[in-house]
This record gives C-alpha cells, sequence and structure tokens, in this order.
C-alpha cells in the first residue's frame, strides 16, 4: 500500500529404459513493464519449478500457504497503484508522503501526511500512518475589513496503524487473469486535537486486487468502521480504484518507467447512529520513475470531486499529490 496451469510434462524417451539426469525446467514469470532495469525484478515471486528427474515425474504445484496462494500472482510486484482516499492492499516496503487540499462553502481544509509499509515476513504488511491538518472557515468582517476566521482548528490527526495479509489467490491457466483477496484491519488512535477524533475506531476490511492482461488493473474494498464508544455510529466503507498501466515501450517518455491513469471511487454509508452517506471520485495518474539503487521513486496526483449530495455538502473541489519511494 501481494492455480496453476499444468507444465510441460517430459516426453517418454523411445529408447532403452535407463537413467537419465535432465535438468530442472522452470515456468516464466510474466514481466509487465519492459524497462531495461533491474529495480522490480526481485519483486516477483520465485518460478515453479518442475522436477523431472525421472520418466512420467508430475510438475510440482505452484499452490502454498496451505494451498490457497498461487506463486505466480503479481500480488507484491507493484503492478497495482496505491489508491488516493481508499485503502492500499499490494505488499510493499515503502515510505510515502501525502499533501490533499479541500474547499466548500468558505471551509478550507490542509492535510499532510506520512506512512511507513513494512513487509517483515511472507506476504504480511503492517503500516502506519500520522498527519497534520489544518481547518479554516471564513465568516463576518473584522472591523478593520479584513476577513474575520472562525472555527479554525489544527493540530495532529488519528494516528492509524493497518495490517493486512493476501487469503486467496487465482491465475488462470494462460496468466492473463490474476485475482487476489486481502484480509486488512486498521485501527485509529485518538490524539485528543481539534481535528481528531475522541475514540478508537476499528476498521475490517476485504480487499480484492484484479489483473486483466499485461495493463489493466481494478482494486476493490468493502469495510465496516467501528467507533469504540456507547452510542456512536457505524458505517459501511466501499470503493474501487481503476487503473491502466502505460509502459516506457508504449509512451516513450524521459526519466519515466510507466504511467498509470487512474480513476476512483470511496464512500461511505451509515449503519448506525447519526452519519451521512457520501461518495466522492478521484481522477488523476501515477508515475513511476527509474530507479535510484534499491529505491523505486512515484509520484501521483489526482483532483477529488463530489459524486452525491452527501460528497457535496462535505467539499466543493479538492487536489491531491502523493510521492512514494518503494523498495
Amino acid at each position: 500500500m501481494r492455480s496453476y496451469a499444468g507444465s510441460t510434462v517430459q516426453p517418454v524417451n523411445a529408447s532403452p529404459p535407463q537413467e537419465e539426469l535432465v535438468p530442472a525446467i522452470s515456468s516464466v514469470q510474466p514481466r509487465f513493464l519492459d524497462d531495461d532495469d533491474d529495480d522490480d525484478d526481485d519483486k516477483l515471486k520465485p518460478a515453479v519449478t518442475q522436477t523431472a528427474g525421472t520418466q512420467g515425474s508430475l510438475p510440482a504445484s505452484s499452490r502454498y500457504f496451505g494451498g490457497l496462494l498461487d506463486s505466480r500472482s503479481c500480488y507484491g510486484s507493484d503492478f497495482f497503484p496505491d489508491p488516493f482516499i481508499g485503502p492500499e492492499f499490494d505488499k510493499d516496503d515503502e515510505l510515502e508522503a501525502d499533501y490533499s487540499h479541500g474547499e466548500t462553502h468558505g471551509m478550507q481544509d490542509s492535510e499532510v501526511d506520512g506512512e511507513v509499509e513494512w513487509n517483515p515476513v511472507g506476504e504480511l504488511t503492517v503500516a502506519g500512518e500520522f498527519g497534520w491538518e489544518t481547518d479554516h472557515q471564513a465568516g463576518g468582517q473584522a472591523g478593520d475589513g479584513d476577513d474575520a476566521g472562525v472555527g479554525n482548528a489544527s493540530g495532529v490527526e488519528d494516528v492509524d496503524v493497518a495490517a493486512f495479509h493476501p487469503i486467496f489467490e487465482y491465475v488462470s491457466a494462460n496468466g492473463a487473469f490474476d485475482y487476489t483477496a486481502v484480509a486488512r484491519v486498521d485501527a485509529g488512535f485518538p490524539t485528543r486535537t481539534p481535528v481528531s477524533t475522541n475514540d478508537l475506531q476499528l476498521t475490517p476490511y476485504l480487499g480484492h486486487l484484479l489483473r486483466i492482461g499485461d495493463h489493466v488493473s481494478v482494486e476493490g474494498w468493502t469495510g465496516w468502521q467501528f467507533t469504540i464508544a456507547p452510542h456512536q455510529p457505524t458505517q459501511f466503507i466501499y470503493g474501487a480504484n481503476f487503473g491502466y498501466q502505460i509502459s516506457r515501450d508504449q509512451l516513450d517518455l524521459p526519466f519515466t518507467d510507466a504511467v498509470i491513469p487512474m480513476f476512483e471511487l470511496d464512500g461511505q454509508r451509515a449503519l448506525s447512529g447519526v452519519a451521512q452517506d457520501a461518495l466522492f471520485g478521484v481522477a488523476g495518474f501515477d508515475w513511476s520513475f527509474p530507479g535510484i539503487g534499491d529505491a523505486q521513486p512515484n509520484v501521483g496526483i489526482g483532483y477529488e470531486f463530489p459524486v452525491d449530495q452527501g460528497a457535496r455538502d462535505q467539499l466543493r473541489w479538492g487536489v491531491i499529490v502523493q510521492f512514494f519511494l518503494d523498495f
């Protein structure tokens, strides 16, 4: 923020039976970016090896993790771009810095966030996020004719921690269809500042990552946000992010590995208590630059807009800028 087609079986030798050693044959992992550098190559899972030491031997299975996951999956290979406002589900070692600004009905909101993602073992990713938010509402006139600010607030936002892991993967026989289901749990801890909530929030998510061919990515998520306090609302969180990866072979731009146009929808619906239903949209792109050593820099720029009336009551327009370093 990461099943298996049958391999070719060695033909039976027509000559009289004899002991013979046959080299191992490895299936080939698809490359989604035809670049010249090897920065992301090590993120691809190792290819499955077919053992053919004797005649009539069977190919090894690509399934692991109790048969739920597939080593041929593109999960964790940086194929899926990070959503602008929704949760991330792809495995990463990443540093991220975000800036967002939104305006509506005389209110201006600016946020600066930092996030760290770490893959400590296997397919497990843990993440931590913190940020600073400033709200400014202009209203009335001061005695000297200047605008007087009312309702101003600023401070540290909730500190969020998360953990996520794939729970099922399916890859079609020809490798063109690649699906991963991911379980994620977020916890938001209040900081008691004017822009923070007052109670602990827990949000379990179910995420879906779908690769179609070498270019199309679809990410979807649903979640239930619980506030650990009496009479607080429970909300249903949902959204999707659509991307199309354009490699350097298709669009030869300087200092570019890939460009991914993106369209995202992110919504919330009240299940209990008093909360406003709202659906937001973001249109933008993710720009991937050539690697610097082991780091892969990316920049994302998006324009946020309201989709329904609930969102229009909260936002008129907004911009989001993201900077990533993937390792």
